[in-house]
């Protein structure tokens, strides 16, 4: 039987809602690096054919795949009659779902990119919005800075005005300019970021296209989120294909009599499952992944070396369900953050909104001659 890497498909996650677009193998980085002396922004899908090309994790993960064939094929190429490697049968089918596991290992890795290129991408745009609002902010507070004090320094101004309203605005002034320099030092973070997660390195310079941050329009219900996470997710791929690999093993252990010691699988091949990350449980709680385990070798005799294998294959039985479980927990907690956020989001644009008209309204005021509290100006 011969296995081929599955072809390149790859899926935007923007916002909660996913949008599926092909991004063909190859040298992908050439169809967009920026020539010399010029920085072309890079849209989303650029920076993720970059990333497919470049991300060391998707390259560790192909050369694990390629492993995983490698030691397929080498059994499969051995001429030793089954009459003296009783075994070789069983662990020509344990290499065989080995390469299975490192495909999962492989999709899920890609996915874990794609979420990273897109979460940093967004995160660079946010931090720009942030910037701007940071520094309308400190624009608007260094107008009133500078009339205040003119008016006080003429005499001209109110009599409640006097240099410690000046030190009351130059305060928040400086506190705006805090906020700015933050904003700034965050668009560095983010850039930073985003050129790990397209695996650039540290010295290329990214420049994001988008300037604000989508709002798509997505209907989702935590069942359908919760199926697709059973279907989809890759760990739980490999705890399934993992549990077959050391369900063989007692196939396997059966195979000889008379040896006191018998390789496993695990003496000859790197099969192996990534779990769920570990639990926490501090001021947050998540529970805990349970692991495969498998010696590299069983001793005793072949009715004990067979009951130890069928004792790690329960275990094995035990793990698929309690990754199952995890991952079930896990897409149904981002689906209720999810919703918690979508439903806030219209009473903070309305009150962004109104904010924005406050603010507006109150420079307006100021500008116009109009007596202005300094605690309005100061709160609006």
């Amino acid at each position: 039987m011969k296995k081929t890497i599955p072809s390149w498909r790859r899926v935007v996650m923007v916002s909660g809602f996913v949008i599926c677009v092909a991004l063909p193998p190859g040298r992908l980085l050439a169809q967009t690096q920026p020539a010399a002396g010029s920085r072309p922004a890079l849209s989303l899908t650029e920076c993720l054919r970059i990333a497919v090309d470049q991300q060391p994790a998707l390259v560790a993960q192909r050369a694990s795949l390629a492993a995983a064939l490698e030691g397929y094929q080498g059994l499969e190429r051995l001429m030793i009659p089954t009459f003296i490697a009783l075994d070789l049968p069983i662990r020509r089918k344990q290499a065989c779902l080995g390469v299975t596991i490192a495909e999962a290992g492989l999709a899920q890795a890609e996915w874990e990119t794609v979420y990273a290129v897109t979460r940093t991408y967004f995160g660079v745009v946010y931090a720009r919005q942030q910037l701007r609002v940071a520094d309308d902010l400190s624009n608007s507070f260094r107008f009133y800075q500078e009339r205040v004090r003119d008016l006080v320094e003429k005499g001209e101004s109110p009599k409640e005005w006097t240099t410690s309203t000046v030190d009351k605005i130059t305060i928040y002034l400086e506190l705006a300019n805090v906020r700015k320099g933050e904003a700034l030092r965050g668009i560095d973070r983010a850039n930073a970021a985003l050129r790990e997660a397209m695996g650039v390195a540290p010295e290329t310079q990214v420049a994001v296209a988008e300037q604000t941050l989508p709002q798509p329009k997505v209907t989702a219900n935590r069942e359908e989120i919760v199926a697709l996470a059973l279907r989809r997710r890759g760990e739980l791929v490999q705890v399934v294909t993992a549990a077959r690999v050391v369900d063989l093993e007692v196939q396997a252990q059966g195979r000889s009599l008379f040896r006191p010691t018998m390789p496993t699988f695990a003496s000859g091949a790197d099969i192996h499952a990534r779990p769920v990350p570990q639990g926490i449980s501090n001021r947050e709680y998540r529970p805990g992944a349970t692991g495969l385990e498998m010696p590299p070798n069983l001793s005793g005799p072949r009715s004990s070396r067979m009951d130890h294998a069928r004792d790690l294959s329960a275990r094995a039985v035990a793990v698929v369900d309690k990754t199952r479980n995890l991952i079930a927990l896990e897409a149904e907690d981002m689906f209720y953050k999810w919703e918690e956020a979508t439903r806030k989001l219209p009473q903070s644009a309305t009150a962004e909104q109104a904010g924005s008209r406050l603010a507006r309204n109150t420079r307006d005021d100021f500008r116009a001659s109009q007596r202005v509290k300094i605690e309005d100006i100061l709160t609006n």
